[in-house]
Parts: structure tokens; C-alpha cells; sequence
């Protein structure tokens, strides 16, 4: 029997497999295709992103060749800037805030990774047929490309199978709408060389009330355009080339690219109803699904791979109690709500039609009305507090240079407790060590700047850090952040 079985080897599943792999416990990986998608559909990841990567250890692969995002404008129809938001600036993580790569590379290399582990089985060319949660395992039926049919058993079961998600439907789990569904066609084109140009190194998005539509750099010689149809307009009755081909005509010279897909999505805002039944859990698209207009769909699968890994090693090799499975969900489902609403919000005002709105909504931008500004501000939110999430946690954790070596590697799987000294330890230390196998440590053991500085931003004595590089809590007593958590752990 396997300890988990991932159902899905996208990045997401990738990203699962590799996180639980570390832990030495039985996985089976099952994906119905035998290579990676061919063509990049995902294009962006944040460092909240890279930090799952990292923790994985393929992020020195995933960086050999990106595109590191200066920053987002949103310009008007004549291309004047409405609002630009930095992206090349320091991130928390001490990784680069934003990049955009060639999704078929950079999922190899999740999935090499992923599969490198002896303890992992990757199944390709094998479809999930059936799905049966019993009160210590589940059974999962396969079938194979010639039809082959045979079954696997594991303890807990994680699917990561995509927007379609057969995973989710064989569990009866049902969508629920933010009220956001448009058509958009999407383009790729592989340029004749390289462009040195001011959209070579940014996102942009353009509010053109005539078509809204976005640009994207991939890399090297790699673009994408995101163009929304019209009302009345459908995948069956417009022409994509010359679509295509007038709005590119703005951006790169006649003749100088040549398209690599124009194909017409839906681009959805739905999260699902329950994110986990019985011993079988969702993640990624199977779990929700947002506009792009924030490049966060995969970057929210990995903040779900990261949130749940730890956990659910953690509940398989009895460190903690199954209780603490019961926070993905209530963790991860209303943080990925509020960055749905925050893309739909962007969305809105991007998408404009009417030339009228869209000239006052220009205006306001252009004079700096804050009210219009914020509207197209986005932080990435916290959670919300809970029983794994105290006073003073909910954010990710800072990740400073330590000795020429990044801090989530010094630490490694495993909760981060930190004090300004001993003093603000006190007791509780040894709880920490003993009962969890968390690191103990001080300011000055640490000998990081970084760490004190964050502490004195923060004015307090002590924090702890989940193994997913969350803040659990913080403040001036461990004893009384130990005493709120230790009941759960």
C-alpha cells in the first residue's frame, strides 16, 4: 500500500510529489499522459512559488531560463501608463518576486525532480477510473493506454488532475461561481529572434475599450497575447489569424514571429464546494480556478502543494494528530476566494467596453484618484487566524542569506522557533524540540540582521514558523503562543 497516491503530474502534482517525497514515505504519482503538454499554458510564478520550488530542489534548474518581470503596467488604448506596479523589487522570500518561463521545460523539470526520489512511482499512460474511499484507504482503479486495467491502494489520495478534475467529479464535488466567465483568445508566437523592446522584460495589460487584451513575455524568443472576444463574438465565428495579426501589429514586425497556438478559453472564477472527502483532497485547478489577470492559477496550486505536504506527512508519520488536515481547507479555501475576487476586480476595470466609462476610468487612473488606484492594488492576502494561525501569523516568513546559505534550507522541513534570546524561549524551548522536532534558536545564535530587523518590524520577542514557512504566531512569550497551539499538535 502507498502512503499517498497524487492523482496529476502538472505542476501541481509535480510540486505535491516532490514536497511528500522528502519525507521517505511510499508514493505512486498517476498521470494519463506520457509526456508534458507540449505547448506552455501557465507562464508565471511568484516567489511564494519559488519557494515550493526551492523546497523541492530544483529551483538553481527552474532559474536557468526566465524572464525575471520588472513590473506590471496597465496602459490605456494609446499604450499611457495607468498604473505601474514594481515586480523587481526585494521580495520577502529573498527570491526573485516575479518570472515568467516555458511552462514544458519548467514542469520537466518538477517532474524529474519529483521522480528522482527511490521512494516514489510515477505510473504514465495511466487513467484514474474509479475512486473508493474506505475508513483506512482508498482504492483507485486504472486503465492503461491499451486498456489494461489493474489498482492500486493508499492512505490518503490527492488530486491534482486539472480544471476537469475526473478526480473531483468521482468524489461529487461541485463548483461554486464567483460570477466571472469570458471568452479569451490566447496566442503564442515564437519570434524570429529575441526582441530588445520595452515589452521584452514586463507584463502589460491594455484597457482598450475597442478590445481589451494582454502581453506577456515568456522568454527568450517567446510571447503571449490574451485578447477578449466581444459579445456576440464565439471560438466558431471569429477569425483568429487576423485576430491575431492586428493586435500584434502594434507590437512586433510583419512577418518577424510566426503563431504557435491561437486558441480560444473560458476564463473561469469558481472554487469548489469541499476540498476534501473522506481520505481524498483536491488541489490546484481541480480546487479553483482564476483569471489571469494576476498570473496566480499556478501559483495558488503550490501554496495548496505546501500547505498540505507537511501536514499530511506530518499525520502519516504520527508526528500530529489527523486534525490538522481539517486546516487545508479552511486555510487555503477563503485565501484563494480573496485572490479570485482580487483578479475579477482587476479584470473588471481592465475590461471596460464603453468608450465613455473607459475615458473617465483613464482619467481618474491618470490623476492618481486613489479610490480608482486601489481597486487595482493587489497584496497577497493572509490567513485568516485559526488554530494553526495566532496573533501576529499568517504571512510567510522572511527568508534571509545565512552563511551563504538560504534560511528554509538551514532549517529544512521542520517548525522555526526563534527568539530574540533565551530569555523569551523560556520552557517552552524544550516542548518544541522534544514534542514537534522543531529548531530552537536565538537572534544571536543566528546571527542575521535580517531576522532582527524583521522581529523589530514586528515588535516582538519570539515567533514560530510553520514547516510551510508560515507564521503560526509572535510575540513576547512562547509559553503563551505553546499553550494556544500545543492542544492541536
Amino acid at each position: 500500500m502507498y502512503d499517498i497516491a497524487i492523482i496529476g503530474f502538472g505542476p501541481v502534482g509535480a510540486c505535491f510529489a516532490g514536497l511528500v517525497a522528502k519525507s521517505g514515505l511510499k508514493v505512486a504519482v498517476i498521470e494519463k499522459e506520457k509526456e508534458v503538454f507540449p505547448l506552455p499554458r501557465a507562464a508565471h510564478v511568484d516567489h511564494t512559488g519559488l519557494r515550493a520550488v526551492q523546497e523541492m530542489g530544483c529551483l538553481v534548474e527552474v532559474l536557468v531560463d526566465v524572464v525575471r518581470n520588472k513590473r506590471l503596467d496597465i496602459v490605456n488604448a494609446d499604450h499611457e501608463v495607468l498604473v505601474r506596479t514594481p515586480a523587481d523589487q526585494e521580495s520577502v522570500s529573498g527570491l526573485p518576486t516575479s518570472i515568467y518561463f516555458y511552462q514544458p521545460d519548467f514542469d520537466r523539470a518538477l517532474r524529474k525532480q519529483a521522480a528522482s526520489h527511490d521512494n516514489v512511482t510515477v505510473h504514465l499512460g495511466s487513467e484514474m477510473t474509479r475512486i473508493k474511499n474506505h475508513q483506512d484507504h482508498v482504492d483507485i482503479d486504472l486503465k492503461d493506454e491499451d486498456g489494461t486495467a489493474s489498482a492500486i491502494r493508499a492512505k490518503w489520495v490527492v488530486g491534482c488532475d486539472g480544471a476537469w478534475s475526473p478526480v473531483r467529479e468521482a468524489l461529487d464535488i461541485k463548483l461554486e461561481s464567483l460570477n466571472f466567465d469570458e471568452q479569451w483568445l490566447v496566442v503564442d508566437v515564437v519570434l524570429d529572434s529575441p526582441q530588445d523592446n520595452p515589452w521584452s522584460n514586463h507584463a502589460v495589460e491594455v484597457c482598450d475599450p475597442g478590445r481589451p487584451y494582454l502581453s506577456t513575455p515568456i522568454c527568450g524568443n517567446r510571447h503571449r497575447f490574451e485578447v477578449m472576444l466581444l459579445p456576440g463574438e464565439t471560438a466558431e465565428n471569429i477569425d483568429k489569424e487576423a485576430l491575431v495579426r492586428e493586435r500584434l501589429s502594434a507590437w512586433f514586425p510583419e512577418g518577424g514571429y510566426k503563431i504557435e497556438r491561437a486558441a480560444v478559453y473560458t476564463f473561469h472564477g469558481v472554487v469548489a464546494e469541499n476540498w476534501r472527502k473522506g481520505r481524498t483532497f483536491i488541489a490546484g485547478d481541480a480546487a479553483h480556478q482564476t483569471p489571469p489577470f494576476l498570473g496566480q492559477g499556478m501559483v495558488a496550486g503550490f501554496r495548496d502543494a505546501s500547505n498540505l505536504a507537511w501536514k499530511l506527512v506530518s499525520v502519516l508519520k504520527g508526528a500530529h494528530p489527523e486534525s490538522l488536515l481539517d486546516s487545508y481547507e479552511s486555510e487555503r479555501k477563503p485565501h484563494a476566494i480573496k485572490v479570485i475576487e482580487a483578479a475579477i476586480r482587476i479584470g473588471k476595470v481592465i475590461c471596460v467596453l464603453d468608450p465613455e466609462k473607459a475615458k473617465e476610468r483613464d482619467k481618474l487612473l491618470l490623476a492618481n484618484d486613489p479610490t480608482t488606484h486601489k481597486s487595482l492594488v493587489f497584496k497577497n492576502p493572509p490567513f485568516k487566524q485559526g488554530t494553526y494561525v495566532l496573533p501576529g501569523g499568517g504571512k510567510l516568513f522572511v527568508q534571509p542569506e545565512i552563511d551563504s546559505k538560504r534560511l528554509d534550507d538551514i532549517v529544512g522541513t521542520r517548525f522555526f522557533v526563534l527568539g530574540r534570546d533565551e530569555g523569551a524561549l523560556g520552557d517552552a524551548a524544550d516542548w518544541w524540540r522534544d514534542q514537534t522536532g522543531a529548531m530552537v534558536t536565538t537572534l544571536a545564535d543566528m546571527n542575521s540582521p535580517d531576522l532582527a530587523a524583521w522581529m523589530d518590524r514586528k515588535s516582538v520577542d519570539v515567533v514560530v514558523v510553520r514547516p510551510d514557512r508560515y507564521v503560526l504566531g509572535a510575540g513576547n512569550s512562547l509559553q503563551e503562543i505553546t499553550d494556544k497551539v500545543a492542544p492541536h499538535l
